[in-house]
């Protein structure tokens, strides 16, 4: 587990977790907030985390407190008070799930007594408890509670969870209460978003699957996306908008609790899914340059994935590197997402729809 021989405290009082983003990535590490709460119910378990994935654990019983990270405006003065007040908190255990150079530094300054996180490269000088990474591709949730299993606390679980606002319960309740919904036979979000190009399945499909889910299962499908995502709702549903709802605009606890009024959802590798599992709506996410075995929840059937996988791939790349036409046989732009086809998708969606 370590190299060194670092004596810590093995009854933790005060416990400090460092997850600074995706939204998605704070997700998967609930199921680890829960083990650790189970092994020590009378400890102070508190998250660092940006403001923009605060709403997923704004109500987690696991955690006394989710501090925010300085945002990337904020001065280096102000960076310096917010390392000196977690200092000053005493941590006996500080966590980093992580392991960026960025949340390294953060767990090496707390001055904790013990220092955990992955063996990584560059980083390992930052901890005391050094965790080996298994490189063989694993569920990210399971990736995340390996950290704790090397300090010897047991797991509770791989259930991913959140805790919905009461607010947000009725504003959805609202919504699902309208006439129109409540007479879809099956309420089927499809969410086209995703933060990197390469994980879009492109336009063309979504409006052909669209059109599939109407002319086959007599459903209007319901297109999620945030406010940044309003021209790419725009384009899928030119000239489809009788065939299709679109969600209103939302909070991202507002969102959360959109899908968990789902039948399913399809979607990108992205926030949208991890939502849906953790609601344990069924989901089918579409993986393109991501390793879809790493994001989705492995051994429930109420969750699988599609991903073509070619000799270029899964690459890991955030932007597709090949053109959009091919030359002398070589790969196409988004190659791997277009082998998905729009037919495949809906004979999976439509087997995933029964009982």
């Amino acid at each position: 587990m370590s190299s060194g021989k670092a004596v810590f405290p093995t009854d933790p009082k005060r416990i400090l977790l460092i997850r600074l983003k995706g939204i998605g990535d704070v997700i998967l590490s609930t199921p680890l907030f829960r083990a650790l709460k189970k092994k020590f119910p009378s400890a102070q378990i508190d998250l660092v985390t940006r403001s923009f994935c605060e709403p997923v654990v704004r109500h987690n019983p696991y955690l006394n407190r989710v501090i925010l990270y300085p945002e990337k405006t904020e001065s280096l003065g102000v960076l310096i008070q917010f390392v000196n007040r977690l200092r000053g908190e005493k941590y006996d255990w500080v966590i980093d799930l992580a392991a960026e150079p960025r949340s390294a530094w953060l767990t090496f300054l707390t001055g904790a007594p013990m220092k955990a996180g992955y063996a990584f490269r560059f980083r390992e000088w930052a901890f005391n408890q050094r965790i080996p990474k298994n490189k063989i591709r694993r569920y990210q949730g399971e990736v995340n509670l390996d950290i704790i299993r090397a300090l010897g606390v047991p797991d509770q679980g791989n259930q991913t969870e959140i805790i919905l606002d009461q607010d947000d319960k009725e504003w959805a309740a609202r919504y699902f209460a309208k006439k129109e919904i409540t007479e879809l036979h099956y309420k089927v979000g499809l969410n086209p978003t995703g933060t990197w190009s390469s994980k879009r399945w492109p336009v063309a499909y979504w409006r052909e699957l669209i059109g599939l889910i109407c002319s086959q299962l007599a459903v209007k499908p319901i297109l999620l996306g945030g406010p940044a995502d309003q021209e790419l709702i725009r384009q899928i549903n030119a000239g489809l908008e009788q065939k299709t709802y679109v969600m209103p605009d939302t909070t991202l606890s507002q969102a959360a609790s959109f899908v968990s009024h789902l039948d399913l959802l399809v979607g990108n590798d992205g926030t949208p899914q991890h939502l849906a599992q953790a609601f344990g709506v069924k989901s089918l996410t579409l993986c393109g340059p991501h390793w879809g075995m790493s994001w989705v929840k492995p051994g429930d059937v109420r969750h699988r994935f599609l991903q073509h996988f070619l000799d270029c791939g899964p690459c890991d790349l955030n932007v597709c590197p090949f053109p959009e036409k091919a030359s002398d046989g070589g790969h196409v732009h988004q190659e791997c997402l277009l082998k998905i086809t729009p037919a495949t998708v809906f004979s999976v969606l439509k087997e995933m729809l029964q009982p």
